[in-house]
């Protein structure tokens, strides 16, 4: 049994990590400010600590913790926050993180898994993206993961850095900038048509959070640095994913034209790095998935 913080624990990802970590009888804390996360979506199996990432007093739950492994998923994702607000967003994203670095050092954490995106890559490349791909983020949510990742890999510990992309399922926000599925779930679960913005025809790499955390766990369990894609390698398109909910929902409801918006047109992302190194691969159809996830939204 290990002794694990997860941060960001309270949120969509990091509480279904934190259920699937008490599953394996892992002794876990969870540190989240509740900003987004949720305290009804804590495992009540877990100790949980408010408190932010930046924060002073996480020295004291690290003393305290003497944690074998750091899963750090906490971060500002707001994107029009993190430009109108980029002291406060990096105070969060980077400071905040190695406040977490520097006492996962201080306190000789085994290893740290990190989440980083799929925004690290140039947004006009060529999908699928490949690890060994030109980086070159155009957000600020992109240009703080990527600075993140780089002290990390020059930090001395040993890490795993999870480039995602779109994860969607159970517990995903469906507010302001929550993700497409959450959103086309709750608006279908309503019986209101959704927006589509632009075309409809701009593609994402959908892959669902059980997916993403069994990549989770099999992180930790190697015993090398790595930085890979956490994806399926498909791409499909809004249109598409919005046809395929609308079945699941069985109504007829037809989307809404959305305002014209600056946007990636296809993202995907290669994963064959995280069979080789992991032994890891996505088992979810997207069906089955969006099937989970529509019904979340309904109860």
């Amino acid at each position: 049994m290990a002794r694990i913080l997860v941060t960001g624990g309270a949120g969509f990802i990091g509480s279904h990590l934190v259920d699937a970590l008490i599953k394996k009888n892992h002794h876990v804390t969870v540190a989240d400010d509740l900003s987004v996360g949720k305290s009804k979506f804590v495992n009540s199996k877990a100790a949980f600590c408010k408190v932010k990432i930046q924060s002073p007093l996480l020295k004291m739950i690290f003393k305290k913790g003497k944690f074998d492994y750091v899963y750090h998923l906490a971060a500002q994702k707001n994107l029009q926050f993190s430009k109108n607000h980029p002291v406060e967003d990096a105070q969060t994203n980077i400071i905040g993180s190695l406040n977490i670095l520097s006492l996962s050092k201080l306190f000789k954490v085994k290893k740290i898994v990190f989440y980083s995106t799929a925004a690290v890559y140039d947004p006009l490349d060529v999908p699928p993206n490949k690890e060994s791909d030109p980086v070159n983020p155009k957000t600020p949510y992109g240009i703080a993961k990527y600075a993140v990742e780089k002290y990390i890999q020059s930090s001395g510990l040993l890490y795993s850095i999870l480039r995602l992309s779109n994860v969607y399922g159970p517990r995903q926000d469906a507010e302001g900038e929550g993700g497409v599925v959450a959103i086309f779930a709750r608006k279908l679960a309503q019986r209101i048509p959704p927006s589509i913005y632009n075309s409809g025809r701009q593609t994402r790499d959908f892959i669902y959070v059980d997916d993403v955390v069994k990549a989770s766990v099999s992180a930790v369990a190697n015993s090398s640095n790595q930085t890979v894609n956490i994806s399926t390698n498909q791409e499909t398109t809004v249109n598409e994913l919005f046809q395929i909910m609308r079945q699941i929902a069985q109504n007829e409801l037809q989307p809404i034209c959305g305002k014209k918006i600056q946007e990636q047109k296809r993202s995907a992302l290669a994963n064959s790095i995280a069979w080789r190194t992991l032994h890891w691969q996505p088992t979810t159809p997207l069906k089955k998935g969006l099937l989970k996830t529509y019904h979340f939204f309904t109860k």
